[in-house]
């Protein structure tokens, strides 16, 4: 795998986060952004063990084996996690499919999407990670321009509101499944140039901004209709409405497919590269494999609920509790 910038490492990470944010279900408050941000900072904290193995020389591929399935396995599932969420949006927005009334629109969505995800991931991480840069930024001036006209449709009284929030550490836990892209960081950290430490910060800063800012500017906007309304940040998006002679609904969408593809392409590439560091004579159709991988897994936890509490627990093992296993395990290797 080829090093990546800090900006690219940085974009490829937060595309995820977007667009599962984008796929948040569920009320949101000003609780809500306080239990995000929280757990960003925690995620900083525990992931400062990761940098200091990565600086120190080393390396998840010459760390025993099952600490690279474990991240494979991961990977795949939150892949499949990220298909489930892009089902479930998928009945918010529109994407017809009266053609095919006789296939599940499952099935396409599902079948579009991997073979958009082929074509980005098969070039390799360079190429995605250089495309990544782009469409951060595309999606960034899509959150921005949605945030700025969505302030005048806002309402201090909807931020005051506490009554739809389940409470602090519920609005943590939930942050926390929204971060199921940490397996791919904890694998792209080790590319990155310069100092992981840095990478990581830089990362978590603008992962803090965004889980802040969105979560933020749904409730103020559509604090209104939250217990109509089961995408609260796609709502606001479509409440926002800046333009006078065109609706946003449109440009939402393409960002919205765009950063789908990107997401999962990510998790297409990290975990093809930990597939062919556990099986190394698995030299062709990795990429499909991994995909297929990720579409079964999607079916089965399609009916599962996606926020639940062993979600949570499955990111603290991949971002805290396997890296602290691999510095121990490097430290066994030195004495010995």
């Amino acid at each position: 795998m080829n090093r990546v910038s800090c900006g690219q490492f940085a974009a490829l990470l937060l595309i995820t986060d977007a667009f599962a944010l984008f796929c948040l279900m569920g009320n949101v408050s000003i609780i809500t952004a306080c239990g995000f941000v929280t757990g960003v900072i925690l995620q900083f904290l525990i992931s400062i063990p990761t940098a200091n193995f990565y600086k120190n020389g080393g390396t998840l591929k010459s760390s025993p084996k099952p600490f690279a399935w474990f991240y494979l396995i991961y990977i795949v599932l939150w892949g499949g996690l990220l298909f489930v969420m892009l089902w479930n949006a998928s009945e918010e927005i529109t994407i017809p499919a009266e053609k095919f009334s006789l296939i599940p629109e499952k099935f396409i969505i599902t079948g579009l999407i991997a073979v958009t995800c082929l074509y980005a991931s098969s070039p390799g991480e360079k190429a995605l990670s250089r495309a990544a840069l782009i469409t951060a930024a595309l999606g960034a001036v899509c959150i921005a321009v949605i945030v700025i006209s969505a302030i005048p449709k806002s309402r201090v009284e909807y931020l005051a509101d506490l009554s739809c929030s389940d409470g602090f550490f519920s609005e943590l836990s939930r942050g926390f499944v929204l971060s199921g892209g940490l397996g791919s960081f904890i694998v792209l950290l080790g590319f990155t140039k310069g100092t992981p430490l840095k990478s990581a910060a830089g990362y978590f800063i603008g992962k803090a901004v965004l889980f802040a800012v969105v979560p933020a500017t749904a409730a103020a906007a559509a604090g209104g209709i939250m217990e109509i309304t089961d995408f609260p940040i796609i709502t606001a998006a479509e409440l926002s409405q800046p333009f006078s002679s065109q609706r946003i609904d449109s440009l939402f969408l393409i960002i919205f497919v765009i950063l789908a593809v990107f997401a999962i392409s990510v998790q297409t590439v990290t975990a093809s590269y930990l597939l062919s560091t556990v099986i190394p004579s698995f030299k062709r159709f990795r990429s499909t494999a991994v995909l297929a991988a990720m579409t079964g897994s999607a079916f089965l936890m399609s009916g599962i609920n996606q926020y639940s509490v062993i979600y949570s627990i499955a990111v603290v093992m991949a971002a805290a509790v396997v890296p602290l296993l691999m510095v121990l395990s490097k430290r066994a290797e030195r004495r010995t």
